[in-house]
């Protein structure tokens, strides 16, 4: 008896463990990131009322192809213009392993800087990683996308059968005219 609790003590010591690396393996780098603008610069996180209910929807609805999501945003950022940059880029390597690539890194004059990354997430997934940071401002978001999902979206914006579509198609191949309008048209 004493042998099958210690056992049984043991599996389950085994799967805990086992369930938690893969969990923190999982998020680890959106997790970093917001560690890093929150104890590096200072920022304060700013609440975003029912967000969980929206990530609740789109992991239902799957809108756009969009598989998951977490949105993280920053305000009050103390940090200095010279270095920023060279931080970032040093806290991304640190945090994205060799399986992300850095698809965009943008640095304005004025300031305004964007870094994206984006890695295979499996069975027909793309996980996409971005950090915006302006001024006193920054956002951390993560995705989980279905890219031929995204494409078809793309092509015919449509949730829940509604069109999206301003109709900016269809205007444009109604206001096409001949190539000489001046032209009278002749009779045969």
């Amino acid at each position: 008896m004493k042998k099958q609790i210690l056992m049984a003590a043991a599996f389950m010591f085994l799967a805990f463990t086992l369930n938690a690396s893969t969990v923190n393996a999982k998020g680890g780098e959106y997790k970093q990131i917001v560690r890093h603008l929150k104890t590096k610069y200072k920022a304060k996180k700013v609440k975003i009322p029912f967000m969980f209910l929206a990530r609740f929807a789109v992991s239902v609805v799957r809108p756009a192809g969009v598989k998951s999501f977490s949105v993280t945003i920053f305000e009050d950022l103390k940090f200095s213009k010279e270095t920023l940059d060279a931080e970032m880029q040093a806290a991304m390597r640190d945090s994205f392993g060799a399986q992300w690539s850095s698809i965009l890194r943008v640095r304005s004059r004025t300031g305004e800087q964007v870094y994206m990354y984006m890695r295979d997430a499996g069975k027909d997934s793309v996980r996409i990683s971005l950090v915006t940071i302006n001024k006193e401002q920054a956002t951390v978001i993560r995705a989980t996308v279905n890219p031929d999902k995204l494409a078809e979206f793309m092509d015919n914006p449509k949730i829940f059968g509604i069109s999206l579509d301003d109709g900016a198609k269809t205007k444009i191949n109604k206001t096409e005219t001949p190539e000489n309008p001046e032209e009278p048209k002749k009779d045969n």
